[in-house]
């Protein structure tokens, strides 16, 4: 049993590394296309200037964080209080979907006229891109609890807190997780797509210039980059997500 959840957590990677050889070979053999590196060039490209991407990565990572942190309070607030007060949350919900349907590649131009291109309007296209999934997760989520829970909680005279610490919060943390998880990779690809607005720094900024001086390696390093700062996102609250909900996991029968 272990040995196959080994050769399972291992095959992505062989994969991976199947295809990165792949590659390699049909660059020695002078057939890659120019717009595509290889591993070695990608490999050159960053121990050319091996300290621009920790320098870059560093304040995009810090501007998603603070859009993130920014939706994520306005999104449980708004949450809890259209589960509060119910005529609240049909407004409070079309708002928050309203918000995300606007599209990013117009929002930007518009907020860096306002805002100017500082970190201020890369902050609010990430509050803006993020905030849906997590309004939405925790609306739900405050709703996850039954009519017949209620009840029961009634029953046994729990004050209004206690319904919430012992019924309420437990129902809704898994919702909650779920659009923490959609929104941190979301807030890190708003910021990248705002800094395009003429950001100094970051990874969009790398990304753009690399395009413009058309540098296949440095563009596909903005890529990874990118990647690793929104799988990175997405796996921090997969791991909170593993070590708070505890009591939400399918258990498996030991013979």
């Amino acid at each position: 049993m272990k040995g196959s959840a080994i050769v399972t957590a291992a095959l992505p990677w062989l994969v991976i590394v199947l295809i990165l050889a792949v590659i390699e070979a049909i660059y020695r053999t002078g057939h890659l296309p120019i717009f595509l590196p290889s591993p070695s060039m990608l490999w050159g490209s960053f121990i050319e200037s091996p300290t621009l991407w920790p320098a870059n990565m560093g304040p995009t990572l810090w501007k998603a964080a603070t859009g993130f942190g920014i939706a994520a309070g306005l999104s449980l607030a708004g949450a809890g209080l259209g589960a509060v007060v119910l005529a609240a949350y049909a407004p409070i919900y079309n708002l928050g979907a309203t918000l995300q349907s606007i599209p990013i590649i117009a929002t930007t131009p518009l907020l860096a006229l306002w805002l100017g291109t500082g970190a201020e309007t890369q902050i609010t296209i990430a509050v803006l891109v993020s905030q849906f999934p997590m309004l939405n997760g925790a609306m739900q989520g405050f709703r996850a609890a039954d009519s017949r829970q209620r009840e029961m909680m009634h029953c046994l005279a729990a004050s209004p807190l206690q319904t919430l610490r012992y019924l309420i919060l437990p129902a809704a943390l898994p919702f909650i997780f779920a659009g923490f998880k959609i929104a941190a990779p979301a807030a890190v690809l708003g910021v990248i797509t705002a800094e395009w607005a003429g950001a100094e720094r970051g990874v969009g900024a790398v990304m753009l210039n690399a395009l413009f001086a058309y540098d296949p390696p440095k563009v596909w390093l903005s890529v990874i980059a990118a990647c690793v700062l929104a799988g990175g996102g997405y796996g921090v609250w997969a791991l909170v997500e593993r070590l708070v909900v505890v009591w939400d996991r399918p258990t498996e029968l030991r013979q």
